[in-house]
């Protein structure tokens, strides 16, 4: 009867130790998994090895963005038959590299200019629209970049834009 008792509790013990075991490795697997996925979401290596070379050169490119420059606003009439509109707006340009870098200081004035022959050239119901101010943004882009030589402007802001 004793033999008996001795192999209740040896396979009691067995049971015991095999249950340890299998939780230490489900703890274990938990944490492995729960640490790869925060590698993978959070580590830039886990998400950027299968990116291509393109895709690294823009991500570089964007890091070595240059400075938004803030222009003077704009108080302009519009191009209105009907009736006198004016249009206020300000406009900030954001640069592909350092100002200094750039010739956009010495062609400000031209730049200046540009701006207002273009915009006064539009008609008020053009500008009301969201079309018509990405129209207009890829237009102020366009002549902005034909008149600098060195560097470009890569995203025009509008962050006043009035019409009355």
């Amino acid at each position: 009867m004793a033999d008996d008792t001795e192999k209740v509790v040896e396979g009691a013990q067995g049971g015991m130790n095999k249950k340890l075991i299998m939780m230490g490795l489900l703890a274990l697997l938990v944490i492995g998994g729960g640490g790869t996925a925060y590698y993978m979401m959070a580590g830039d290596s886990g998400a950027t090895k299968g990116k291509s070379s393109e895709a690294h050169a823009e991500e570089a490119d964007m890091e070595t963005i240059g400075p938004v420059i803030d222009l003077d606003p704009f108080i302009l009439n519009l191009a209105d038959r009907d009736q006198s509109r004016y249009l206020k707006v300000s406009i900030k340009l954001q640069l592909d590299r350092p100002e200094g870098e750039t010739d956009f200081e010495d062609k400000l004035p031209a730049i200046r200019d540009a701006l207002l022959v273009l915009l006064t050239s539009k008609e008020a119901r053009g500008l009301r629209t969201v079309e018509g101010k990405m129209l207009v943004r890829e237009e102020i882009g366009g002549r902005i970049n034909s008149i600098m030589k060195r560097g470009k402007v890569r995203q025009i802001f509008f962050t006043d834009f009035i019409i009355q």
